[in-house]
Parts: structure tokens; C-alpha cells; sequence
């Protein structure tokens, strides 16, 4: 009798340590960071001239080119610890580079801030234009008459409207 006691003991105070502990971390919050991998540093930031947007035509032909085989593409995750999701597209047909960057769950941009996506590569980054956001699902067309598949790395930013060039917030990277 004196040896079913102990034991009991025993597994009650198992119980009640192991339920302290459960609620111990159950209350803790979460500290997981996302630190963004790709690193886009301004000395090395390749700037453009403002491109006027892409009619629907236009846009077109981009998913008429991303429709063929051959055609490389990426997931993109999201660091900045939400849950967007995304996928990068890029070809180049020996004569015309195109990109296109479909992402999800996006949310809203406050006033004064914007998503902008962006090329990365060991000769520097730059812009691809930016985002246009409905409903949480942003997209992205870019054409150049030049290759550009070195820039191997593709970043979707939130950006706030100060006038600034460089990159801001890291939101979704990806890499071909």
C-alpha cells in the first residue's frame, strides 16, 4: 500500500510539472524571427528610368511567353513573418527578357505605402515596377530588350511613398 502511494505521488508530480511547463510555453510568445536572406544593400542598387505601365496587350504577351516550356520559375516565402505566398516567373528568348511575380495573401498597404518587386544579382539589384495589389493578390509584369538572367533573386518590398529608391521592408524572396 505504502509502495502504490509513492508511485502515485510520483506521477502526480510528473503531472502537475509537466502542466506547469505546458502553460509555461503555451503563454510565451512567439520569438521566431525571419531574417531576410537576400540583402539588398543601396551602393549596389542599378537605377532605371520610370516605366510607364504595361497595357493589357502587353501584359498578354508576357503570359503567352510564360505559357511555353523552358520557362523558369520560383516559389517566393514570405520573411516578414505573414502569411503571403508568391511565385516569380522569368525567361529570356534571345531577344526580349521577360518577369512576372503573382503573390497571395498580401496585406492591404496602409496610405502612403506600397509592394514593389525587384531583381537581384551579384552585379547589384533593381526595381521591376510595382505591385498591383487587389484583394490581397498582387501582380507584376516586367520586359527588357536586354538578358537579364544573372539577377538571379527576386524580392517583393513594402515600400513607403517618400520618394526614396532604395528597398525597404523585405516581404517575399525567392531565388531561380
Amino acid at each position: 500500500m505504502l509502495f502504490s502511494k509513492k508511485v502515485t505521488a510520483i506521477i502526480l508530480a510528473f503531472i502537475l510539472v509537466g502542466g506547469g511547463f505546458w502553460l509555461y510555453r503555451k503563454n510565451q510568445p512567439n520569438q521566431e524571427m525571419v531574417s531576410p536572406e537576400i540583402t539588398l544593400e543601396p551602393t549596389h542598387q542599378i537605377t532605371t528610368e520610370l516605366v510607364t505601365p504595361m497595357s493589357e496587350t502587353e501584359k498578354q504577351v508576357i503570359e503567352d511567353v510564360f505559357a511555353k516550356e523552358g520557362v523558369e520559375m520560383t516559389l517566393l516565402k514570405d520573411v516578414a513573418g505573414g502569411q503571403a505566398v508568391g511565385t516569380a516567373w522569368r525567361q529570356y528568348d534571345g531577344l526580349k527578357f521577360y518577369h512576372k511575380i503573382d503573390a497571395n495573401n498580401l496585406t492591404e498597404p496602409e496610405k502612403g505605402f506600397f509592394y514593389e518587386g525587384w531583381l537581384v544579382g551579384e552585379a547589384g539589384f533593381f526595381s521591376t515596377g510595382r505591385l498591383g495589389i487587389v484583394d490581397g493578390r498582387g501582380k507584376l509584369y516586367f520586359a527588357a530588350d536586354e538578358d537579364k538572367t544573372g539577377f538571379r533573386g527576386a524580392v517583393v518590398t513594402l515600400e513607403p511613398e517618400d520618394g526614396n529608391e532604395a528597398p525597404d521592408k523585405h516581404i517575399l524572396e525567392g531565388s531561380f
